[in-house]
């Protein structure tokens, strides 16, 4: 081979390599960055495709989509994001259904949900509601169960899942509205959690987000048929989805 073809060739694989070398961004609110931390190294590692990942509220990631930017695939409640109009989404991977839970710090005990009228829950933490969906959920929960009038002045509300989680482990707080995701992820270090009763609060499908600017590129597509696979299947099941 002349060194004029061997020289086109070596250009020729040049040009290809970034089809499957592109890295993925994702974003998602921050109560999932545990599952989604494992199912991107999951991806990562049997596709070789590296996922850059943004987590925080939900408001500051749709804000940030709006401003322009890389990311692919925006991972949260399906009601929500569907309800974003300036943004344009493909379709929507399904990973599972979220599921609240209120939780309590060591030394602690809650043998029912209702017992959080009780005036030993003098400080009880929650996600903020315009902005989380475990904070939507959480005051539907105290409205259809009658609690919204015994708890509405020992609320604190906080900006994101974690930040509940922090204070349950710290003892700062008596009790906390957090996902069961989260609570599987902390519960050595806090007391116990117990899961409310699905009917009081609207369902809460947790997807993937594919922008249609995104939606046909190699690596949109791969995370695609990953997340279908049995090995995300047994990660998100063992995460409480």
């Amino acid at each position: 081979m002349s060194l004029f073809r061997r020289l086109l060739l070596i250009a020729g694989l040049c040009a290809a390599l970034p089809a499957f070398a592109q890295n993925l961004l994702i974003a998602a609110g921050a109560g999932y960055k545990r599952p989604l931390g494992e199912l991107c190294a999951a991806f990562q590692k049997q596709s070789g495709i590296k996922v850059e990942q943004v987590y925080g509220n939900m408001g500051n990631i749709v804000a940030q989509t709006k401003q322009g930017g890389d990311i692919a695939v925006i991972f949260g409640d399906q009601a929500f994001l569907a309800g974003v109009d300036e943004l344009d989404f493909a379709s929507f991977l399904p990973l599972g259904n979220g599921r609240l839970v209120v939780a309590w710090p060591s030394g602690g005990k809650l043998g029912s949900p209702a017992e959080l009228a009780d005036a030993r829950f003098a400080r009880i933490a929650m996600p903020n509601p315009k902005a989380a969906i475990y904070g939507i959920a959480a005051s539907e929960f105290m409205e259809r169960s009658k609690l919204k009038a015994a708890l509405q002045d020992r609320l604190q509300v906080v900006a994101t899942v974690p930040q509940v989680s922090a204070y349950l482990i710290s003892g700062d707080i008596d009790a906390g509205f957090i996902n069961l995701t989260e609570a599987l992820a902390i519960a050595p270090k806090i007391g116990g959690y117990q899961e409310i009763d699905g009917a009081l609060y609207t369902p809460i499908r947790i997807v993937g987000g594919v922008l249609r600017a995104q939606a046909q590129r190699p690596e949109v597509l791969a995370l695609g048929r990953f997340l279908e696979s049995d090995e995300a299947r047994a990660i998100l099941k063992r995460n409480g989805l």
